[in-house]
C-alpha cells in the first residue's frame, strides 16, 4: 500500500508494511493534522482514531526516512534523524520514497500534514 503525506504543500509518497496497523491507520484516511517536533530527530502526532499494533514487531531503533507508530500516545511519527530511543518501543509502519529528513530538519517546531492511502 502507498501513502501519499503532504508536508506543508510538499506532497510525498511512502511504502506503507503489509499489516493490518496500517489497515487501521489507511481506514482512518484522509485526515489533515499538526505534527509536533520532538527532540530534533521527529515530529508525532496523535491519530484521529485508537489504532492496535497487537502482534507487530517492535523496535528501539528508528530510522531516518522511516513511519513507526507509538501504541502508548496512539502516535503515528515521521523520523527525520536515526536514533536509539530505548526504553520506548515503536512499531515500523513505512518508508518514504524520497529523503524528507533535510526539509524536515529545517521546518520548525510544527508541520501540517495531510495523509491519504492510496
Amino acid at each position: 500500500m502507498k501513502f501519499k503525506i503532504t508536508i506543508n504543500d510538499n506532497e510525498y509518497h511512502a511504502d506503507m508494511v503489509d499489516c493490518d496497523l496500517v489497515n487501521q491507520i489507511a481506514d482512518m484516511c484522509p485526515f489533515e493534522v499538526t505534527f509536533k517536533q520532538h527532540r530534533n530527530q521527529e515530529y508525532f502526532t496523535k491519530l484521529p482514531s485508537q489504532a492496535n499494533d497487537d502482534g507487530c514487531p517492535l523496535t528501539t531503533t528508528i530510522l531516518k526516512n522511516k513511519l513507526y507508530y507509538y501504541q502508548q500516545w496512539n502516535a503515528f511519527v515521521i523520523v527525520y534523524e536515526d536514533t536509539n530511543v530505548s526504553p520506548y518501543e515503536l512499531t515500523y509502519v513505512g518508508e518514504f520514497d524520497e529523503d524528507v529528513s533535510e526539509y524536515l530538519q529545517e521546518a520548525g517546531r510544527n508541520i501540517f500534514v495531510e495523509m491519504d492511502a492510496e
